[in-house]
């Protein structure tokens, strides 16, 4: 997703609604650990070893009718998997104010319960290891809605027509669908049949398998045959019609990009997607093949609030704006088709290592105008990323909280730092050649799983053959980068002498490259902690330009 306001909005309505006391913890944080206080219950959803989570999720087959006028849904999901461990009791996640009708089970139940945001589903008997379960789970409603936030956002066109859009990232995806909501646990296909009033279409993601009719609605037969991280489950309504830009992939495939676009925006959709086929030709020599043309590449047309854009998987979300915002390119399309690679194929194994998605989303955004506008381009993302980042909360969250990213402004961090961390990587390797190799590699060797920030720094390493480890720990696990204190020393008639070192304390490995320009010249400096010297000549102005070595911060002395 690309950063929004959210955060002001959901702290409006913690103020005045006891509904959600859970976002709170965002707001309140301890000032030891700059994180916020998780209770046992957070624990008990989000943790990836809960004994009653120890069921892999082989497929979902959902079916949705849609009503727009009394704005609900009537749905079953068809969950299927396979039991772990033997026991005899699971439990799903599902947001407490939708309606449950009734659970159906392949396996004889004993009975059900929900707590809070859960369904615990109890056996008769305990069911044996590697047992394969069906579910099916009848239920109706409307998604609670947060301020102007919800799952499912209901309204209509210029027309006055239907225009439905749903996005979970941040709010769950629990709000709208029964399901297990870990990153970690993709199913291996996934099936999404929208019913709609005729007039309408249902768009989600994958590709149309068939259109059926009953007397009063389209079901559209959506199929996702690749795994699919559990956010990006979707669908869409609106009064759309279907545009294809030709597209030669990597592999000089001829490939369609479809554009889904309200009718009467037929003709600004066509003009303006002209990019799409050149921003994905870059991502492709970036990253490797798009890994997803068998269930294919579409951009629909959304309304999701305040500019929301979201990477839905093969079928990325794009609110109405058609503005090219930099150059001719809109820069939000190229972040969210970059989640197709980071994201979505390489998926983090768990919320607590989002800026993974989100880091490296946004970096595309500086990776793609250098490589289609220029290096000077490249430059001023950098700049323009590394003056809008808080300091206040490590990148990398707790895990196994189920951790919300998108709640405080403190927290959106993972996409600017994120940018600045991989920054300086690169500066710090000084190995062009070799930093993309390994972000091609990274994309082979975790395609379509999950992958935890550790994970992904032993493999950097491994790639690179450096230790880079010091790096991770001070960019991702504290909440501010190295700060570098220096002062000007002028006494000297013919020179002055610059006085530096690293203001706090870092690990004893962190060696760093900063570089000192002044005039035409260009020198390489190591700080420690200890205070060294570095002589200049005196009638030249000298400057430390970080994007050409990495984030740091600067604290200049004057004693």
């Amino acid at each position: 997703m690309k950063k929004t306001t959210l955060a002001a909005f959901l702290f409006l309505v913690l103020v005045l609604s006891c509904q959600y006391p859970p976002f709170l913890k965002y707001y309140l944080t301890s000032n030891k650990t700059h994180i916020p206080r998780f209770t046992k219950w957070d624990k008990v959803i989000g943790s990836n070893s809960n004994p009653l989570r120890a069921y892999d999720v082989k497929s979902y087959d959902w079916t949705i009718h849609v009503d727009p006028e009394q704005e609900q849904i009537h749905a079953v999901m068809k969950i299927q998997f396979q039991m772990e461990s033997t026991q005899d009791s699971i439990f799903l996640d599902f947001e407490r104010h939708l309606k449950l009708d009734a659970i159906q089970s392949s396996v004889p139940l004993k009975r059900t319960k929900r707590k809070k945001d859960a369904v615990f589903v109890v056996f008769k008997q305990a069911v044996p290891k590697g047992t394969t379960v069906l579910l099916e789970i009848t239920y109706h409603g409307t998604p609670t809605k947060i301020l102007s936030y919800t799952a499912i956002n209901w309204g209509r066109d210029k027309n006055n027509v239907p225009w439905i859009s749903t996005a979970t990232e941040g709010i769950g995806p629990h709000h709208m669908m029964p399901c297990k909501n870990l990153l970690a646990d993709e199913p291996d296909s996934c099936f999404i049949r929208v019913g709609v009033p005729y007039g309408l279409v249902g768009v989600a993601n994958g590709k149309l398998d068939s259109i059926t009719k009953t007397p009063t609605e389209k079901i559209y037969h959506w199929a996702v045959r690749n795994p699919i991280n559990i956010y990006n489950l979707s669908f869409n309504v609106g009064d759309y019609v279907k545009l294809e830009k030709n597209y030669a992939d990597i592999n000089q495939v001829n490939q369609k990009i479809e554009i889904y676009a309200l009718t009467y925006n037929k003709i600004l959709a066509d003009t303006f997607y002209k990019q799409a086929p050149i921003i994905m030709q870059k991502l492709e020599n970036l990253y490797g093949p798009y890994p997803w043309w068998k269930d294919g590449c579409k951009i629909i047309e959304t309304n999701l609030p305040h500019g929301v854009c979201m990477e839905h998987q093969s079928a990325i979300a794009m609110t109405n704006a058609y503005q090219t915002r930099y150059k001719n390119i809109n820069f939000t399309l190229v972040h969210e088709l970059a989640h197709e690679w980071w994201g979505n194929s390489v998926t983090a194994y768990d919320y607590a290592d989002l800026w993974l998605h989100e880091g490296f989303a946004e970096y595309t955004e500086a990776l793609f105008a250098e490589r289609h506008l220029g290096k000077e381009d490249y430059t001023l993302f950098i700049g323009h990323f590394s003056k809008s980042i808080a300091n206040q909360r490590p990148l990398v969250k707790p895990y196994g909280v189920r951790y919300n990213n998108l709640v405080h402004d403190d927290d959106q961090d993972i996409y600017n730092k994120g940018v600045m961390f991989l920054h300086t990587l690169r500066m710090q390797l000084n190995d062009d050649t070799l930093f993309f190799k390994t972000l091609k590699n990274v994309q082979h060797h975790f395609s379509k799983r999950s992958m935890t920030t550790e994970q992904f720094m032993v493999f950097f390493n491994a790639e690179t053959k450096r230790d880079f480890t010091p790096f991770f720990d001070v960019y991702l696990k504290q909440p501010k980068p190295p700060l570098l204190e220096f002062r000007i020393d002028r006494s000297r008639n013919d020179s002055i002498v610059l006085e530096y070192r690293w203001a706090e304390n870092l690990p004893t490995n962190f060696n760093m490259r900063v570089t000192v320009t002044n005039g035409e010249t260009t020198q390489t400096i190591l700080p420690s902690m200890k205070m060294q010297y570095l002589t200049l000549p005196k009638n030249q102005s000298f400057s430390f330009d970080i994007t050409k070595f990495g984030y740091v911060l600067f604290r200049k002395r004057d004693d």
